[in-house]
C-alpha cells in the first residue's frame, strides 16, 4: 500500500513524533538523573524506546482501511508492530537479566518503567486523529499523563518511602476501607429515592460525604504529621472535616491539661470555625459552579474570616509564647466504617429533614431547616438549599438566607459543645466573645438583604 507523500507534512503525524519521544523521555530523564554510574538508560534510551512504539503502532494505523458503506473495514499489517514489540521484550529482558547478573543490585523498577515507555509510545501512535480545534486525541492524552504521573512518582521516591514506613497498619485498613466505600458503593448508589412524596437526591448525598471523608483522613494524615503544631493546627484542618467535633476535642483536651492555655484554646476554636465557612463555600460552588448563591455568600464569607482572623490576632499578643504540647484527640483517627456510618447518618438526616420541611413548608421550611440543621452540619443544609435553587424549588433569597443562616448558626453553635465538654466559664466566655464578634457583621448582612438594601439579582 503506497503511503501518500503529504502524510508526511501533516502536523499530526509531526506532534505524533515528538510526542512519541517526550513521554519516553520524561521517564528517562528522572531516571538519568538517579543514575549511580554511566551506561545506564537515561533520556534517549527511553525517549526513542517510546518512539519505536509509536512508529510501530502508527504503521499498523495508516495501512488500515476504515469500513465504509457496504465495505468491511481492512484491518492494518501488523508485522511492524509484532517487530518492535518483540525487539522492546528482549531489551526490557536484558536490562532485568543485566541488572540481576551483573551490576547484582535489586529492584526492577526501571525496566519496569522501561517498559511502559514503549506502551505509551504506542498509545500515541494509535490514536485517533484529533477534532478540529484540538491538538491531541484522548490516547495521546493518557500517555502524557501517565507519564507525568510516572515522572512524579519516581521522583518523590524518598518522600513517598518516608511516608510508607510510618504509616500503621490500623492507617492501612483504615484507607483499604475508605476505598472500598468509593469504588464499590459508587456504581449502586441510585440518583435519587422515593420518600413518600419527597424525592431524595441520595447520590448527591453520597457524593458529598464521600469528600467530606476524603477531607477527613487527609486532615489526619496532616495532623498526624505536624501535631507539634498544636491546637492551631488542629483546629484549622479538623474544622474542614467536621469543626463541632474540633472544638469538642480541644475543649476535652483543656480539661485534662488541667485548663492551662485557655488563649491557645480560643484560638483553635476561631481556626475550626473559619475553617467551617471556607469549607462551606467550596460546597456551595461545588453544587452550583454558575455562582449565583456564591457571590452573596462571598461577603458573609469575608466578614466571617476576617473578623476571625482580627479575634485571633489579639488573642496571639496576650497569650504567653511557650512550646506548643501535642494533643491528643477523638478528631483526629483513622477512617472507620462505624465513624463513616455515623457522620453519613447524621449528613443524611438533616439533608432529609430540610427536604421534608422545604415540601411541605416551603421556603420558610428551608429557613428552619437551615437554623436547626446548622447545629448539627452546616454542610448538610448547604447540600439540601443549594441543589434546591438550581432546580428552581425554592427562590435564590431563600436558598442565600438558608446558607447564611445555617453557617451562622454553626459557628454560633461552638459555644454549645464547649459548655457540654466544659461547665467552668473561663473557655466558655471566650468562646462566646470569639463567636459573636464573628457573628455580628453576617447579622447586619442579613438585616441588609431582608430590607431590600442589597437587592437579590
Amino acid at each position: 500500500m503506497q503511503v501518500p507523500v503529504e502524510l508526511l507534512l501533516t502536523p499530526d503525524l509531526i506532534i505524533r513524533c515528538l510526542l512519541g519521544f517526550a513521554v519516553g523521555a520524561l521517564i528517562g530523564l528522572e531516571r538519568q538523573s538517579r543514575a549511580r554510574e554511566g551506561g545506564g538508560l537515561g533520556v534517549r534510551s527511553f525517549g526513542l524506546h517510546s518512539l519505536l512504539g509509536m512508529i510501530a503502532s502508527y504503521s499498523y494505523t495508516v495501512t488500515s482501511v476504515a469500513a465504509t458503506g457496504t465495505t468491511p473495514a481492512i484491518p492494518g499489517n501488523p508485522i511492524i508492530l509484532i517487530y518492535a514489540t518483540a525487539v522492546s521484550l528482549i531489551l526490557v529482558a536484558g536490562n532485568v537479566g543485566f541488572k540481576m547478573v551483573r551490576t547484582h543490585r535489586g529492584g526492577v523498577t526501571t525496566s519496569v518503567v522501561f517498559a511502559m515507555s514503549f506502551v505509551l509510545g504506542a498509545l500515541v501512535g494509535l490514536d485517533s486523529i484529533p477534532a478540529d480545534g484540538q491538538l491531541l486525541g484522548p490516547l495521546s492524552t493518557l500517555s502524557m499523563t501517565v507519564a507525568f504521573l510516572v515522572f512524579l512518582v519516581l521522583g518523590f521516591k524518598e518522600e513517598l518511602a518516608a511516608a510508607v514506613s510510618n504509616i500503621s497498619k490500623e492507617e492501612m485498613i483504615s484507607a483499604a476501607e475508605l476505598g472500598v466505600l468509593i469504588l464499590f458503593l459508587w456504581p449502586l448508589i441510585p440518583p435519587t429515592i422515593q420518600l413518600g412524596a419527597i424525592e431524595v437526591p441520595i447520590f448527591q448525598i453520597y457524593f458529598l460525604v464521600v469528600i467530606l471523608l476524603l477531607i477527613s483522613f487527609a486532615n489526619y494524615l496532616l495532623v498526624k504529621r505536624f501535631k507539634g503544631r498544636g491546637s492551631y493546627f488542629l483546629g484549622f484542618f479538623g474544622g474542614f472535616a467536621n469543626s463541632e467535633a474540633t472544638v469538642t476535642s480541644l475543649t476535652e483536651y483543656y480539661v485534662k491539661s488541667g485548663r492551662r492555655n485557655v488563649d491557645r484554646i480560643s484560638i483553635g476554636g476561631i481556626l475550626a470555625n473559619i475553617a467551617m465557612v471556607l469549607r462551606n463555600g467550596f460546597l456551595i460552588l461545588l453544587l452550583d459552579p454558575s455562582g449565583t448563591v456564591f457571590r452573596y455568600y462571598l461577603i458573609p464569607l469575608a466578614i466571617l474570616t476576617m473578623m476571625g482572623l482580627i479575634r485571633m490576632s489579639l488573642e496571639r499578643r496576650k497569650r504567653v509564647h511557650r512550646e506548643d504540647e501535642e494533643i491528643e484527640d477523638k478528631i483526629v483517627s483513622p477512617f472507620s466504617f462505624g465513624a463513616a456510618l455515623r457522620f453519613a447518618v447524621v449528613f443524611g438526616g438533616v439533608s432529609i429533614l430540610g427536604l421534608i420541611l422545604q415540601t411541605y413548608f416551603s421556603d420558610w421550611g428551608m429557613i428552619a431547616a437551615a437554623i436547626f440543621g446548622g447545629f448539627v452540619s452546616a454542610g448538610a443544609v448547604v447540600a439540601v438549599a443549594v441543589p434546591l435553587f438550581a432546580t428552581g424549588a425554592i427562590s435564590l433569597a431563600t436558598a442565600v438566607y438558608a446558607v447564611i443562616l445555617a453557617t451562622v448558626t454553626s459557628v454560633l453553635n461552638k459555644t454549645m459543645y464547649v459548655y457540654l465538654a466544659d461547665r467552668e466559664m473561663t473557655l466558655f466566655k471566650r468562646v462566646i466573645k470569639d463567636t459573636l464578634i464573628m457573628a455580628v457583621g453576617v447579622f447586619l448582612y442579613l438585616i441588609l438583604l431582608g430590607l431590600g438594601a442589597i437587592p437579590m439579582i
